[in-house]
């Protein structure tokens, strides 16, 4: 995957129109911190040795598309939502045309090379996409702040079908489909879900320092 300058190297993304709705990253009509009872479906606690805890649901939005959501049980606030949608490959670059026209040009942007037609992998707000080694590269979301966006295609091809197997029962070799992967992430949330998961309660609070005020002479009242 070679990195490219979103706004020249994109290819065909540069001739998209663009109506962004700027630093609104919803999915559906989903947001970050929203609260889970708001949700079309039942969070629960998930044992997973390979990312972790997680307090999360899935939503079927259709057979082909599904939606999930992850929170913590004390705040009860989504940090990241996950859309999955399973499409033919060769519907990939109109799907992504869809994609900029809702959230605009991305602020981050690379090619993956690794399908036979390149596809994107994009990235918005805080969200970024970084080299990983000469020929690879990743979406890196926020660490500490802020709110990101991110877009890729996930192949269903070769030994290992990831998401189309798991989430779509893909259970052979198919390199003519894909799956768009779109990804809303807040840090300043998953560090609190992350905390209260690992440790059962809320994160401790820092109390305000409190500041003493000195008193000022009444100008009013000064003799010369």
């Amino acid at each position: 995957m070679n990195m490219t300058k979103p706004t020249l190297s994109l290819l065909f993304l540069a001739l998209f129109s663009s109506s962004s709705i700027a630093n609104e990253f919803k999915i559906l009509d989903y947001h970050n911190g929203i609260k889970t009872d708001k949700l079309p479906c039942k969070m629960e606690a998930i044992d997973n040795w390979f990312t972790g805890d997680q307090y999360m649901c899935r939503f079927d939005n259709s057979a082909t598309d599904v939606v999930e959501f992850q929170s913590d049980f004390i705040s009860r606030e989504v940090y990241q939502i996950d859309r999955y949608i399973l499409i033919d490959i060769s519907d990939a670059r109109t799907l992504a045309k869809k994609i900029i026209k809702k959230y605009g040009d991305p602020d981050s942007g690379a090619l993956d090379n690794s399908f036979i037609v390149p596809l994107p992998i994009m990235a918005w707000g805080d969200a970024k996409i970084e080299r990983t080694s000469a020929n690879s590269t990743s979406v890196v979301h926020p660490k500490k702040q802020g709110v990101g966006l991110s877009l890729q295609f996930l192949k269903c091809g070769g030994s290992s079908l990831g998401r189309c197997r798991s989430i779509f029962d893909v259970a052979t070799n198919s390199p003519n489909k894909t799956v768009l992967h779109l990804t809303v992430f807040d840090a300043v949330r998953h560090a609190y879900s992350q905390k209260v998961i690992t440790t059962g309660k809320a994160p401790e609070t820092k109390k305000p320092t409190k500041i003493e005020i000195k008193e000022t002479q009444d100008i009013n009242n000064l003799k010369f």
